[in-house]
């Protein structure tokens, strides 16, 4: 028969260590099981992602400080090996026949910021990440001027895009304000561009983009990286949809910074959530308005670019990619 303990003795095991030792690990069990449940969800339990092959190449070569510097390459295909748009569609809806599970993704990252040019100005990655960096003047740092005019050239690669048939879904976006800014721009969704929206893309214009916390830039110590309220967003950025995000930044913290295998499993819980979001799962092209150290962390984890590879896009740069999910 079980033992059954009185009050008083009840108390007075809640004063050994073995006690709270139980207690422990009953949380830790809790905290695992969500945790696999958030990682693999309904029908998501072992879904693995690859990289569809010989559809879209970039250059990826170079050093972190050298593709920090960089343009964004003048490519209205952004980065299609295939003679035209028309074939990438013929080859996905055959692969999509076949029982095959792809979406193309074009990842976009943020144009120029007030923090990406004061970084590049002090050009010190010390004294950025322990003094400049974590001062309040940058939260949730926006596009500067030479930001804006380069999500206008994107606009432009956009614009000659549309004309060789790229197809665009859905946005899905950063909930941060320097990549939404620049895709508001590039597709001419924010208010003052809508009467100048690209006709190819005015689907866009009557479905809400999705603010996607999944898709932020690495968390945690830069201010840069802490994003404003929800009310404050979706205020600024009315046709874009924040319904998903929280009220307040419950992620940053200025304690800690995110680590790569962190922002890999956040890549990871993206991709899953691409397919089980109602929202999305229908959607086959996407474009993802996000980061730099996000796409690096999702080349590293699709082994598009070598695992100790620091390379990253340039300001506005877009990218294609289909994506595979087994």
């Amino acid at each position: 028969r079980p033992r059954v303990h009185p009050p008083a003795t009840m108390a007075a095991l809640a004063e050994t260590p073995k006690f709270w030792a139980k207690i422990s690990a009953v949380v830790l069990w809790i905290s695992a099981v969500f945790y696999v449940l958030q990682d693999h969800g309904p029908g998501m339990m072992g879904a693995e992602f690859e990289i569809v092959p010989g559809i879209f190449e970039h250059r990826t070569a170079g050093t972190e400080r050298e593709s920090f510097f960089a343009a964004a390459p003048d490519d209205p295909k952004f980065g299609l090996i295939l003679p035209s748009f028309k074939d990438l569609h013929e080859r996905i809806t055959a692969m999509k026949k076949k029982g095959d599970k792809v979406k193309v993704l074009y990842l976009l990252r943020h144009a120029e910021g007030h923090h990406n040019s004061a970084e590049k100005e002090i050009n010190d990655h010390d004294r950025w990440f322990k003094d400049e960096g974590v001062k309040e003047k940058y939260t949730d740092a926006d596009l500067n001027d030479a930001g804006i005019e380069q999500s206008k050239e994107l606009s432009k690669r956009l614009g000659k895009a549309a004309k060789l048939g790229l197809r665009v879904e859905r946005l899905v976006t950063s909930p941060l304000r320097r990549a939404v800014r620049t895709a508001g721009i590039g597709f001419n969704l924010t208010e003052d561009r809508r009467p100048d929206a690209l006709e190819h893309y005015r689907d866009l214009t009557g479905r809400q983009a999705v603010a996607e916390e999944l898709a932020r830039e690495t968390i945690g110590q830069l201010t840069c990286d802490k994003r404003l309220t929800k009310t404050a967003l979706a205020k600024t950025f009315p046709w874009v949809d924040y319904s998903d995000i929280s009220e307040e930044d419950k992620l940053w913290t200025p304690a800690a910074r995110e680590t790569l295998d962190e922002k890999k499993r956040r890549v990871r819980l993206f991709l899953k959530q691409l397919w089980r979001n109602e929202k999305l799962n229908d959607d086959t092209y996407l474009v993802v308005a996000t980061h730099s150290g996000w796409i690096n962390a999702f080349l590293r984890e699709l082994h598009v670019i070598d695992e100790a590879s620091r390379w990253k896009p340039a300001n506005a740069q877009m990218m294609g990619l289909v994506v595979k999910m087994e």
